[in-house]
């Protein structure tokens, strides 16, 4: 994909992709490495403010690290049949689209024009019984319904990933016209949306969380995360990347992809700043953006809090079951934003010196848990 100065003004832009080709690579080995057949879906494609070669577009990005993973696991052996589906409502929008897609023949494309929702009996015959990874990015918050597209998101095996447009939701959440509260409950999935809007010093986590939870239910996951991706110079959220999965493997992969998009972000982001700063000031500034800022920045207090949750919760689930092999307590804490599988075993290294758990299973030089090994909560 191109770099980050190629999406200047549009850094969470750069953002997002950043966090597609990297998951969509990880994804595309894992089941590519054992699965004869993968398809990628995007259901809202585009392209969108997009240079003419279409290069920064979410569909390009992914048919490149396709053709690129696709020889990878070749020279492993490996030779699954890779495929795609490109959903597009707009009709300029598609004609873009489908003209890149005829000229692609070395990866099997269908190009759909139409609505997402209306989509369904295509997806359907197109995915078959493959792996599927959808993706689910559009430009507000209406043509993805989460009772509309439940047959998608319940399609196993599969995992769904969803741009949920969070500061153009929020702006519109009190609105009280009819049809926007009316375009609220078929993204919600029905009632009861109105209680976790309400102003609170948590309404963002609570319309998040509110979101994942109906998501949860409407596609029968095992899991269902988030990461945020904030404004390019200013501390508030853009949007979150909202993932469901079935396995803890999911899982662990996102989070470790989200390890990477945070360092990436906390550098993107400081550079646009200092633009910023620039741009207003009309005076270059003698130091790089890096060293130039100030203070702890978002990122760096929301893990310390993300950090201490996942404390709690890992002191819960030592209560409530005394012995818990170290695998199931890394899931739950790994739906936690922002807790990676590095924090799960250093604070499990701080109970263990505390002397209120033991790890079972140890070997004598190991100090780190692995899976197949069992946690037990000491009692005092």
């Amino acid at each position: 994909m191109k770099p980050a100065d190629y999406y200047r003004g549009r850094e969470q832009t750069y953002l997002k992709h950043f966090f597609l080709e990297r998951y969509l690579e990880r994804v595309t080995y894992n089941i590519g490495s054992f699965a004869k057949d993968f398809v990628y879906v995007d259901g809202f494609s585009g392209p969108w403010k997009s240079d003419e070669t279409l290069q920064d577009t979410s569909f390009m990005i992914a048919i490149e690290k396709l053709r690129e993973v696709r020889a990878g696991l070749a020279t492993g052996g490996k030779t699954p049949r890779i495929r795609c589906l490109f959903i597009e409502s707009d009709a300029a929008a598609f004609r873009a689209l489908d003209k890149v897609v005829q000229s692609v023949t070395d990866i099997e494309i269908r190009a759909i024009h139409g609505q997402f929702e209306a989509a369904i009996p295509e997806f359907l015959r197109f995915v078959g019984t493959a792996f599927a990874l959808v993706f689910i990015d559009p430009t507000g918050w209406s043509g993805f319904g989460l009772k509309r597209i439940a047959a998608i998101l319940q399609h196993r095996p599969g995992e769904v990933l969803v741009n949920f447009m969070f500061d153009h939701i929020n702006r519109f959440l009190e609105d009280s016209r009819p049809e926007i509260s009316a375009s609220f409950t078929e993204l919600f999935g029905g009632p009861g949306w109105e209680i976790a809007t309400k102003a609170t010093a948590r309404r963002e986590d609570s319309i998040v969380e509110f979101y994942r939870e109906r998501m949860r239910t409407a596609g029968s996951f095992a899991h269902v995360t988030s990461t945020r991706i904030l404004k390019p110079t200013a501390d508030r959220a853009y949007f979150y990347l909202i993932y469901g999965t079935r396995h803890p493997k999911g899982l662990r992969e996102f989070r470790a992809v989200e390890k990477q998009a945070v360092e990436e972000q906390e550098r993107v982001r400081l550079a646009a700043k200092q633009d910023n700063r620039v741009e207003r000031s009309g005076q270059n500034e003698l130091f790089a953006a890096a060293v130039a800022s100030s203070g702890p920045s978002p990122f760096t207090e929301e893990r310390a809090r993300q950090r201490h949750s996942a404390r709690t919760r890992l002191h819960s689930l030592l209560l409530s079951r005394s012995i818990i092999l170290y695998e199931d307590a890394l899931t739950s804490l790994l739906e936690m934003p922002l807790v990676w599988e590095s924090d799960v075993k250093q604070l499990i290294a701080e109970l263990r010196d505390s002397g209120e758990l033991e790890v079972r299973g140890l070997k004598m030089r190991e100090r780190t848990p692995k899976e197949g090994h069992f946690l037990v909560h000491r009692k005092a």
